[in-house]
């Protein structure tokens, strides 16, 4: 067995939002370190490409249409995983949208709600569903994907800014709750990143966002973050055990010297 593939070697992992961006290049990365991945996301197209992708490349992938919002369809999720593999040792809680954009009294509030289920609820909701699992066997990884808007005053970003606050506060708590045991809770900030979700905010007016030009300059000078780099971080953080609470910011310079020594 090569380096690479004993960092993930017999586990588990559950990626939701695996069918672009992020989530994608961490269960195509998971896959590569030796881990079975389960892909979970709304788009049945989109995961079932990414797993024909990664055992086309010699990885075992299992995709999994899901609502992160649903409590049946996340009890789904892991069901159908345990019965698959029959442990999952990695969460990694991915899924997220970015609109509505624009201000408080004029976004959808459905539409706004609807945001805070998808990036925290979610969360919380898939964390719930597989920590008696994780519990049982004493063991685990669970990763927030989360953003430096979580402390960042967005103007037109209400939502998502709460969301990833949300997130983050949950991130530790739960770490508290489970620092008696030996699964380790963490969040993974990867600033902004050059996936679907930004074209979405380039895209965005400036009336409701008025920053979008920021974002913009951030792409024309190729400063964004790749996914490929922030997938690196995820599995940094889901082979160690010393990150219990911690939300580990990519632009963390010990951190990206972290990275450039894993063997990928």
């Amino acid at each position: 067995m090569t380096p690479q593939k004993e960092l993930l070697a017999n586990k588990v992992a559950i990626i939701t939002g695996a069918g672009r961006g992020i989530g994608k290049a961490t269960a195509k990365l998971f896959a590569r370190a030796g881990a079975a991945v389960v892909l979970a996301s709304r788009t049945p197209a989109e995961i079932t490409a990414v797993a024909e992708e990664i055992k086309a490349d010699g990885g075992q992938a299992l995709a999994i249409p899901t609502d992160v919002t649903n409590q049946n369809s996340i009890d789904q999720l892991m069901m159908l995983s345990l019965r698959a593999f029959r442990h999952v040792d990695i969460l990694v809680n991915n899924a997220a949208i970015i609109h509505p954009v624009g201000r408080v009294w004029e976004v959808d509030p459905v539409a706004w709600e609807h945001l805070i289920r998808t990036n925290f609820i979610g969360a919380f909701l898939c964390a719930r569903a597989i920590l008696p699992h994780m519990l049982d066997r004493g063991d685990g990884h669970i990763i927030n994907v989360t953003s430096g808007a979580a402390y960042s005053d967005i103007v037109g970003m209400s939502a998502y800014c709460a969301s990833k606050a949300a997130l983050d506060r949950f991130t530790t708590i739960l770490a508290q709750e489970v620092a008696h045991t030996n699964i380790v809770v963490c969040g993974m900030s990867p600033g902004a990143t050059d996936t679907p979700m930004q074209t979405e905010i380039r895209n965005t007016s400036k009336n409701a966002l008025p920053l979008v030009d920021y974002f913009r300059q951030r792409f024309e000078e190729g400063s964004l973050t790749s996914p490929e780099e922030a997938a690196r971080l995820n599995l940094w953080l889901a082979i160690r055990n010393d990150q219990n609470g911690v939300i580990a910011p990519i632009s963390d310079k010990s951190i990206r010297d972290e990275l450039a020594k894993l063997p990928l």
